[in-house]
């Protein structure tokens, strides 16, 4: 009989395998019943609210390694073997188990696998949606048994709502903010003669609210922050019977700090500001030489823009950049720091010297990529607490829940699905 550990650090229960409500696959422990997921919240909760100095960091604002007890291992590593490790989940896991036991642990714990798509063989109207994204809307319709009425959250074109009419759903009513792509969706629609029609709204408005009915099903496929916690919370308010949410995006929320959902994620708070909330979603599935040369120019060339600006600002204080599409990385340093300047409203040396700035940002590039070696080792952990707050709210609400995975990780890393019927 295999020994587990339900817990972390000296409150740690070893049970022998499996214990109610998980099932043992000899390497990982799969939750199987909800009415552990309390304990298991629980659990999680106490790892992460010790180990926050591992994962509540920002890397940016760094001078030297944050753990002293970790710098041997981390500096004899070169940028290549951090590379490596950091792209190889199970590799990284291995190199930090016997620094970090608990916190590599804690990664046996998995939610189990929901239906998947029997073949991802595509209709003539799916022409123009992406590989990837059609493995996507065929598993997660294979989780809906289509008996009520659907509603669809950000739908787009609602390619997700038109699949589920095919296969019998009563009616479909998708929400969409964007006219043209409500437009497009209602055409193909008509053309197949479908009970499938369009809401063009804006899901955050209070409208939004009343398209939620008891007798219906509610699906919402990768909404994003808000989007999905407004969903959530509509649904629950209007008694809605059965729900589907594959959430995306978490940090995409009003306010600069995660309010949990759950009565327990509320007494758990570990106080994600939208910088942590972002952590999950750093995860690639498609790598390839390219992906690794943009992410190595992007990552040299925000640490030397950070040079730049505190010279600039007479400030030795990090300074945030926002997001920008890769396009940008296209041309020269000196053409990215003005645009960089322009976003923080400061004033862009006439004479850049963008090699003397790359250079200062040479000496600081490993130091931020040990310290996201170790970081991302909690990407799995701080999402999986973030969908337990989620299940534990609907729990709260009156519903019966599942957690689970429901396409491949190939298809895409925001690949969990919260299930739940109206008790």
């Amino acid at each position: 009989m295999a020994l587990h550990t339900l817990g972390y650090g000296k409150g740690a229960i070893l049970a022998v395998a499996p214990p109610p409500g998980y099932a043992d696959t000899g390497d990982r422990v799969i939750i199987r019943a909800m009415s552990d997921l309390a304990t298991q919240f629980q659990q999680l909760s106490t790892l992460l609210h010790r180990t926050r100095g591992d994962w509540q960091r920002i890397p940016f604002a760094c001078r030297e390694l944050p753990w002293p007890e970790l710098a041997p291992a981390l500096e004899a590593l070169d940028e290549a073997q951090l590379d490596a490790l950091d792209e190889d989940e199970e590799a990284a896991l291995a190199f930090l188990a016997p620094l970090r036991p608990d916190t590599v642990a804690a990664h046996r714990v998995h939610p189990p696998e929901l239906q998947r798509s029997a073949d991802y063989a595509t209709p003539r109207w799916s022409s123009g949606i992406p590989g990837r994204k059609w493995a996507q809307i065929k598993d997660f319709a294979a989780n809906i048994p289509a008996e009520h009425p659907i509603l669809e959250w950000c739908a787009g074109k609602g390619h997700l709502g038109r699949l589920l009419a095919q296969q019998g759903a009563p009616s479909v009513t998708s929400l969409e903010w964007d006219a043209e792509l409500c437009q497009q969706g209602e055409q193909v629609a008509s053309q197949l003669q479908l009970e499938h029609h369009f809401v063009c709204a804006d899901a955050l408005s209070t409208d939004a609210a009343s398209l939620f009915r008891p007798e219906q099903q509610a699906l919402a496929l990768h909404a994003c922050g808000e989007l999905h916690l407004r969903f959530l919370r509509h649904a629950a308010a209007a008694g809605t019977r059965q729900l589907a949410l594959s959430p995306c995006c978490y940090h995409l929320i009003d306010g600069e700090h995660y309010r949990p959902l759950s009565a327990a994620g509320r007494r758990q708070d570990l106080q994600l500001s939208r910088h942590d909330l972002r952590l999950p979603l750093q995860q690639q599935v498609t790598g390839g030489e390219r992906v690794r040369r943009l992410r190595h120019i992007e990552l040299s060339w925000r640490l030397a823009f950070d040079e730049l600006q505190r010279e600039l600002r007479g400030c030795d204080q990090y300074l945030p950049l926002p997001s920008f599409a890769k396009q940008r990385l296209s041309g020269d340093f000196a053409d990215f720091a003005r645009w960089a300047c322009a976003q923080k409203s400061l004033p862009a040396p006439d004479n850049l010297d963008g090699e003397h700035w790359l250079q200062r940002a040479d000496a600081r590039r490993l130091l931020v990529k040990r310290i996201e070696l170790v970081r991302h080792r909690y990407r799995y952990l701080l999402e999986l607490w973030l969908l337990q707050d989620r299940a534990l709210y609907l729990e709260e609400q009156g519903y019966e829940v599942t957690l689970g995975t429901f396409t491949a990780q190939a298809h895409t890393p925001r690949r969990y699905l919260l299930l739940a019927s109206r008790r």
